[in-house]
């Protein structure tokens, strides 16, 4: 390749997708036969260097036809898949953490590749990877992905013939034999005549089904059976972080045993789990970190991770969602761990200190203690208010009502050919930014210009500056109604970084669990994605100020042709990096001016230092921009 196109020279041609090419690798005096994937922009494009398996933007200098004589041999990277895993979290797409830890982990290792498949032609090759790690032991690569929480894995069976299947989607569930243990789980042989399954009569799977388990109910585990006795022996299991005493009586250590037992020689393995939205309090199956299955209880979700309890033995931890599945185990069976308190005991500042559970901790773990029940609790109550926990009165009341309000008016600029003072509020890249208006009396010119705009809602005259507004409301907010309403562009208020709330818009929903929004502040341009508790309603008083950030594009440069080997601004891939930190040192901390080009469909203006040098200009000299005519 070095040798062919050593010395060769750039030629225009009009490359399209899946053209085969030559590339030059930027920075290196590297050629590699590549193929393209896309065409970014003019002169850019995205391509795949099949001989390698790498994929990166280069600019079309870098390219040259590909030699027929070099299109004979094949490819000399094989495109391969790991079989018998999928992605953690019920998703079909792998996490970029999983990927960057499969990258760190194989990339430059020799490795041991397995094909799983007798004919060749299927594509990505099916294979298991072995490699070395630093003891110089065999690892599987399946495994280690399990084994971090990363991967789940992907059972090969048949289906039930009947429609007594445990799940709705392959659940995979052993059933009870009399003293013996059968397990619905195919056995995969070479000769595909041997393969074979057992198959379970109907009254098995019912029997079984009522006995152990509960698949994807809305109930929950029945509250501790607490013991006749006013004074019984107990085994302390662990303390909660707010004083709570866990205790396994010693009359129920022996069906506790017995459940666990039953339960990890039952619950073989689980099928492909849809995905799925946890809600607190749900109860669950829990994978621990020990990969044994537990009884428990969802007490937060917290981003891709959730917070469970043992309810058997008291213990809660952040384990990712991979690990739980939504089904009930021994739904008869009472939670076996009972949650006590110290009898006429307060800590110092009504709060567990963390010396005092750390002490608590040292006298009581894993002792035998005597328990003298001083003041019972209800569960039973307890329990019936948790069975019936979701209410709808709540969804009619008025206050949960978010009005609809029409969009925020907008900021005129002044007519084209007219020189005016602005401030640039946010760069989205070295030729698109959001200003406002420098002069008080031009943001006043929008008043003037709504005045004649029949928006439907009527407003009175306010003295006081939107500062002000947002100042005296800043004070309040707590009072604020929660918004209740998430359609594309709605107004609200939004808390910033810097605890104070701003006005702002809907963009777009980001994530369902938890719900997170991505909003933009109208006054400044900028994006942010928030949970729900950092939005609020916003006051109609407010909505009588125009929006002050105006997206506008810059006028009078373009992305340079050359400009090859410079990292890349990811959702605008014909910009630099360099280019757009070069940009915001040009307009950060000075007195700026803009002149409009064109105001219809888009504002395009020209900005200006000190009134007669355009900003753009540092650019160009630099070479990170090109003068646009």
């Amino acid at each position: 390749m070095v040798s062919a196109y050593e010395n060769s020279k750039w030629e225009p041609v009009k490359w399209k997708s899946n053209m085969h090419c030559a590339v030059k690798i930027p920075d290196e005096n590297q050629w590699q036969r590549g193929q393209i994937i896309r065409m970014v922009t003019d002169t850019l494009v995205e391509v795949l260097l099949y001989d390698v398996g790498v994929e990166l933007v280069v600019n079309i200098n870098c390219l040259r036809e590909l030699q027929e004589n070099l299109k004979t041999m094949g490819r000399l990277s094989l495109e391969c898949s790991l079989v018998d895993i999928r992605p953690a979290g019920g998703s079909d797409k792998w996490t970029a953490t999983a990927c960057d830890c499969l990258s760190l982990y194989l990339t430059g290792a020799v490795a041991t590749i397995v094909i799983q498949v007798e004919n060749s032609t299927t594509w990505p090759l099916p294979v298991k990877i072995f490699c070395r790690d630093k003891e110089g032991g065999c690892v599987d690569v399946s495994k280690y992905l399990i084994k971090r929480g990363l991967a789940l894995r992907e059972t090969r069976t048949n289906k039930l013939y009947n429609s007594h299947s445990l799940s709705q989607k392959s659940l995979e569930i052993p059933l009870v034999q009399g003293e013996s243990v059968v397990t619905k789980c195919i056995k995969i042989n070479s000769d595909p005549d041997k393969r074979a399954a057992d198959i379970l009569s109907e009254h098995e799977v019912s029997e079984f089904k009522e006995k152990i388990l509960e698949p994807r109910t809305t109930g929950c585990y029945k509250p501790p059976a607490i013991p006749n006795q006013k004074v019984f022996e107990a085994v302390v299991s662990c303390i909660g972080d707010d004083g709570t005493i866990f205790v396994v009586p010693k009359l129920s250590e022996f069906e506790l045993i017995k459940m666990m037992n039953e339960i990890q020689s039952n619950l073989k393995c689980l099928g492909l789990l849809e995905p799925y939205f946890w809600r607190k309090g749900e109860a669950c199956a829990v994978r621990g970190s020990d990969t044994l299955w537990y009884r428990g209880k969802v007490m937060e979700v917290i981003g891709g991770t959730i917070r469970v309890q043992y309810l058997d033995h008291g213990f809660t931890e952040k384990i990712p969602q991979c690990h739980l599945y939504p089904i009930l185990l021994y739904p008869d069976t009472p939670q076996l761990c009972i949650p006590c308190q110290l009898y006429n005991t307060i800590p110092v500042g009504n709060v567990w200190q963390p010396d005092a559970v750390e002490l608590l901790q040292e006298l009581l773990s894993k002792r035998e203690v005597e328990v003298h029940i001083m003041k019972p609790t209800d569960y039973n109550k307890k329990y019936e208010e948790e069975r019936w926990e979701i209410r709808f009165e709540e969804l009619l009341l008025p206050e949960t009502e978010t009005p609809v309000l029409p969009p925020y008016l907008s900021s005129p600029l002044p007519p084209p050919g007219e020189l005016y003072a602005v401030q640039v509020k946010h760069v989205v890249s070295p030729s698109e930014v959001y200003i406002c208006l420098d002069s008080v009396d031009n943001c006043n010119l929008v008043k003037q210009h709504d005045d004649t705009v029949d928006s439907g809602v009527s407003w009175e005259p306010e003295p006081e500056s939107l500062e002000e507004a947002l100042g005296r409301f800043n004070v309040d907010v707590e009072t604020f109604r929660p918004l209740t309403d998430f359609r594309t562009e709605m107004p609200c208020l939004a808390e910033y970084d810097d605890g104070v709330w701003y006005r702002a818009k809907i963009v777009a929903i980001k994530e369902f669990n938890p719900l997170a929004v991505l909003v933009q502040f109208v006054d400044y341009g900028s994006t942010e994605k928030l949970t729900i508790n950092r939005l609020c309603q916003i006051p109609l008083h407010l909505m009588q100020y125009p929006a002050r950030a105006i997206k506008v594009l810059l006028a009078g440069f373009k992305p340079p042709l050359r400009d090859t080997g410079k990292a890349r601004i990811p959702y605008c891939p014909k910009w630099s990096m360099e280019a757009l930190w070069a940009m915001i040192d040009c307009l950060q901390g000075k007195q700026l001016y803009a002149s409009s080009m064109a105001q219809v469909p888009q504002q395009i203006v020209t900005l200006y230092e000190d009134e007669r040098y355009p900003v753009h200009m540092s650019l160009v000299e630099m070479g990170l921009a090109d003068q646009d005519e």
